[in-house]
């Protein structure tokens, strides 16, 4: 589910917790001065649903898994001197206080760490096909900010809609 790879780039989508402790340790390297990670969490609220309490999230697998090695790529692609990516994303029912997301980074120098760490969530949440549906004291339902998955080139810095 969560392999370690035997490449600079571990990507996932599964059930179980995330090894957030592990990725850290395996995007340390010696040359590197970075390892810059990122955790996403079920938080409580969300707009004009308070006390969530849960949420649940569902991917395409297959496709999810190839996105997910798209993005890491297209983050090496940009940041050459980046050493590891790690992006690691849960399925399944999630509680208040549990990881989502990690995206781990590492490189010689904390710049290109921490900029490729945001594109990599941020163009994450945009591409890979993964969805969340929210319980709140109100309800159940599919979170509010939906947004149509767009596709990423891997050579180029341009996002095609629809791809």
């Amino acid at each position: 589910m969560f392999e370690m790879p035997d490449d600079g780039m571990w990507v996932g989508v599964g059930d179980a917790a995330l090894p957030v402790d592990e990725a850290m340790r395996w995007a340390s390297e010696r040359g590197c001065g970075a390892v810059v990670t990122f955790c996403g969490t079920v938080r409580d609220f969300s707009e004009g649903r308070p006390d969530v309490t849960s949420l649940e999230y569902e991917a395409y697998d297959s496709l999810a898994q190839r996105r997910l090695r798209e993005v890491a790529d297209t983050a090496r692609g940009r940041w050459p001197e980046i050493a590891r990516v790690a992006l690691l994303h849960r399925v399944g029912t999630l509680d208040v206080g549990e990881v989502a997301v990690v995206v781990v980074v590492s490189s010689p120098h904390r710049g290109e760490a921490f900029e490729a760490a945001q594109f990599c969530i941020d163009t994450l949440k945009e591409t890979v096909p993964i969805w969340k549906r929210e319980t709140w004291a109100g309800g159940r339902e599919w979170a509010l900010d939906p947004h149509p998955l767009i596709g990423l080139s891997v050579t180029g810095d341009e996002r095609v809609v629809g791809s």
